[in-house]
């Protein structure tokens, strides 16, 4: 202020006055210098506390202003942050602006938010994933369970796919025909069967020489008098009639090319020799028409046939005829019949006419249906050229055959069955491991085949579910075994047909079974696979065990020569035959009947098992023990244990059994008396006749049976008996003296004992207040210095077993000491 004259800052200050009164709107404030100089301080104590904070604000809402942007707007968009955090939704975009903070702070609060919302999606989805393969992990079991204990059992229930109403054959239907056993629910084909599975296991275990189960089952249904099951077991018969190689495991031996080879030939056989029946029926049917004569053979059958139903598909005849019968007509019908020497014959007959494929015919006969490489490539050469536009479709047919030349015709004018299309395409099969994406599309190797027949044409080409029998004789005759025998058993009415076309190809070690029980019933293992056919394996123990559920409860013994097919497959470290048999007998409870009975000298009574056991019933039985203990039904137990001569576990398990129930009265406990009985059967049998057991179950199960005695006496009110009684087991003190020797002693008896230690203690005290009253009301009427004795030994021994209560090492119940120190006062 001293740069500044007085004069010049008096100036200032009138223009400034000057320019107030220069028509303002506002009204002049009259304030003298202190009321200025109070509401500056004022203003100054407002502003000062907030300057700092609030200018970054300040200059942001300005910045802001100068770009057009509305600040109120952009404050409301940064708390939405608050709102957005519960549902995880993304913020709203913030305009392009140079506010560092906000704009960043914006996209980062943005990136997170996104982020948990895309984990919290992932873990719900992941979640309920979880969720409902656990579901149907659990519906499935809780299915099979169902399945297994419903399917079948009356006829009434069904879970298979029906058959169509239209199909009135009598394999469709169940027999009205049922045992003679009123109590059996096995119809006239399963009675039948089961008369045949048993005729075979009876050769087996008398050491004979075996049967075939295939021609067993074949003689049952030809007494049934079905024609498509008859039929069905010729054609099991015919493919199993191979020789299997010995030193080998099944599964080399199923995938290996010579056998491969067999059974393809055997299915071969199978469709010429149902085709050459076909062809006589056809001829002797109409012999006016057929004119059947001359020299007896396949020539003139198939001359004869061709008179019968002409081959009025061919367009046009090549080559000439055989006796007005086209050529290649003739010649296809020989080879369909299985007469290739016939054929050869014909053949050579038209050798001028024919005389390259005579060269080639002949050849593929003497090399076992097979060309050299050069034959073969030759006649594929001639057959590209002209034969393949040869409007004779018998000609074109039997170069495919021979030739096995363009493998994708089907040939639908000579193949118009089925069964003709498998003749022709197993005739063409070739044995050689093949590149199935890349080379060789002219070759017809048999997984190509069977890959053909089930993925490409299925269950829906063949109408299969109307015609059953006919997509299993496809399957089977492609050496798809497995998957036609799991396809038949889905038909609850077929389902006994399948099992045993399962057992008749696993007793000729053809069959490919499923290691574990649980398995679905058809699995593909990645450790199987080959390159010349499709593996898979059935589980043949659910499959048997599906099929035995339904007369199992009605009819064990027949039951039982089922599972005897199982004795070889392993579960859980033993044979399925032991764990099936142990389910039947605890289903059934056919104890005796089943696994036999003790006689009076202590010998075992033969039961139905012991004839598929080999002398190791008792195992069986030790077994079939075991779990059902596991179950929960040990009365039932105890007599299984007996019965196998597992004598400490039989006493171990009913001291379990009794421990509970000695301190009740027959009465109030219904399990007591029964119990009771058989241990003491039980006792004088073993005692009879010298049995050895352990000391240690033995000295308890003695000890319980004299608690029982005892507990009877005190519910008896027998007093002076049941003390009698207590006092000789010298389990409790009856002076102070005696104390820690008993409790000593407590500690070397088992639970069994320890657990009823309260009861007894309770028992033995309630009898000495009852002596002790007693004796009293006798004082009342006669003084005796023999009665005051006789109240201080009881109160000296209530005194003593206090003592000895509290110093056991076992907790007792709560009110058990408080009860005994009451009944202690009592006596006073």
């Amino acid at each position: 202020m001293s740069g500044v004259a007085f004069d010049d800052i008096l100036q200032q200050a009138e223009q400034l006055n000057t320019g107030l009164d220069g028509g303002a709107e506002l009204p002049r404030v009259q304030r003298n210098i202190q009321q200025l100089l109070d509401a500056g301080q004022r203003l100054r104590s407002k502003t000062s506390t907030a300057q700092d904070s609030a200018q970054p604000q300040i200059n942001a809402a300005l910045l802001l202003s100068s770009k057009g942007q509305d600040v109120p707007k952009i404050s409301d968009r940064l708390k939405t942050l608050t709102s957005a955090s519960e549902t995880f939704e993304p913020l709203d975009v913030v305009g392009d602006t140079d506010i560092e903070e906000g704009f960043l702070r914006n996209e980062r609060e943005n990136a997170i938010l996104a982020v948990v919302e895309e984990q919290k999606q992932r873990t719900f989805l992941d979640v309920e994933k979880r969720h409902w393969q656990t579901r149907l992990s659990e519906w499935d079991t809780e299915k099979q369970q169902l399945l297994n204990k419903l399917i079948g059992a009356d006829g009434s229930l069904n879970f298979s796919r029906e058959v169509s109403e239209h199909m009135s054959t009598s394999v469709y239907k169940t027999s009205g025909n049922v045992s003679v056993n009123p109590r059996s629910t096995m119809d006239q084909w399963e009675l039948n069967y089961a008369r045949q599975v048993h005729i075979y296991n009876d050769r087996i275990l008398d050491g004979g020489i075996h049967l075939n189960l295939a021609d067993l089952c074949q003689a049952a249904a030809e007494k049934m008098k079905d024609v498509n099951v008859t039929a069905l077991w010729k054609m099991v018969k015919c493919v199993t009639d191979v020789q299997a190689s010995i030193g080998s495991s099944l599964i080399s031996r199923r995938t290996s090319k010579p056998m491969l080879h067999n059974l393809v030939n055997q299915a071969l056989t199978y469709l010429e020799k149902a085709y050459l029946d076909y062809m006589q029926t056809c001829v002797y049917a109409r012999p006016h028409i057929a004119q059947l004569g001359g020299a007896p053979g396949t020539i003139n059958l198939v001359k004869s046939f061709l008179r019968v139903q002409p081959a009025n598909t061919v367009q046009g005849y090549e080559d000439g005829d055989v006796d007005g019968a086209p050529l290649w007509a003739v010649i296809f019908y020989c080879m369909r019949s299985g007469d290739l020497d016939a054929a050869v014959e014909v053949v050579k007959h038209n050798e001028n006419i024919i005389p390259e494929f005579s060269v080639w015919m002949q050849e593929y006969v003497r090399e076992g249906k097979k060309l050299s490489s050069s034959s073969e490539n030759k006649m594929k050469i001639q057959y590209k050229r002209s034969v393949r536009t040869s409007p004779d479709p018998y000609k074109t047919a039997v170069y495919c055959i021979v030739g096995r030349c363009d493998i994708n015709d089907v040939h639908g004018e000579v193949a118009q069955k089925a069964e003709d299309y498998l003749w022709l395409k197993l005739s063409q099969v070739c044995y050689v491991v093949v590149d199935e994406s890349s080379a060789h599309p002219d070759v017809l190797t048999l997984s190509r085949f069977q890959k053909l027949l089930v993925e490409d044409y299925g269950e829906s080409h063949f109408n299969a579910m109307s015609n059953p029998l006919l997509y299993f004789q496809i399957l089977f005759l492609t050496c798809q075994f497995e998957k036609a025998i799991e396809f038949l058993s889905r038909f609850e009415n077929l389902r006994s047909h399948a099992t045993h076309v399962a057992l008749a190809l696993h007793s000729h070690e053809l069959l490919l079974t499923a290691d574990s029980l649980h398995a679905k019933m058809i699995t593909t293992e990645a450790a199987d696979e080959s390159p010349l056919t499709v593996v898979e394996r059935l589980n043949l123990s659910r499959l048997v065990m599906l099929y035995t559920r339904k007369f199992e409860i009605t009819d064990p013994r027949e039951a039982l020569n089922y599972f005897h097919f199982l004795r070889n497959i392993q579960t859980d470290g033993q044979s399925l035959f032991i764990h099936c048999t142990s389910e039947l007998v605890r289903e059934t409870g056919e104890f005796e009947m089943l696994l036999g009975r003790l006689n009076a000298d202590g010998s075992r009574k033969p039961g139905a098992v012991d004839k598929y056991c080999a002398g190791d019933t008792k195992l069986l039985i030790a077994k079939v023990a075991s779990d059902t203990e596991a179950k929960g039904l040990n009365e039932d137990a105890v007599y299984l244990y007996d019965l196998c001569g597992k004598h400490d576990q039989t006493l171990a398990l009913l001291n379990r059994l009794l421990s509970p129930v000695i301190s009740s009265s027959d009465n109030s406990h219904p399990d007591r008396a029964r119990l009771k009985s058989m241990a003491l059967a039980i006792a004088e049998r073993y005692r009879n006749q010298s049995v050895e057991t352990s000391r240690n179950v033995r000295s308890t199960f003695h000890l319980l049976l004299d608690l029982l005695v005892f507990f009877d006496l005190y519910h008896a009110n027998r007093v002076e008996q049941a003390l009698d009684v207590v006092n000789e087991l010298q389990m409790l003190p009856s002076t102070m003296e005696q104390v820690q020797s008993k409790v000593s002693m407590f500690k070397t008896y088992t639970d069994e004992i320890r657990q009823s230690i309260s009861d007894i203690l309770l028992a033995t005290m309630t009898l000495l207040t009852k002596r002790c009253k007693l004796q009293q009301n006798l004082n009342k009427s006669v003084t005796t210095k023999s009665g005051d004795s006789v109240c201080t030994n009881a109160r000296r021994y209530a005194r003593s077993l206090i003592t000895f209560a509290g110093m056991l090492p076992y907790h007792l119940p709560g009110d058990a000491t408080a009860r005994l120190v009451q009944l202690e006062v009592q006596m006073t």
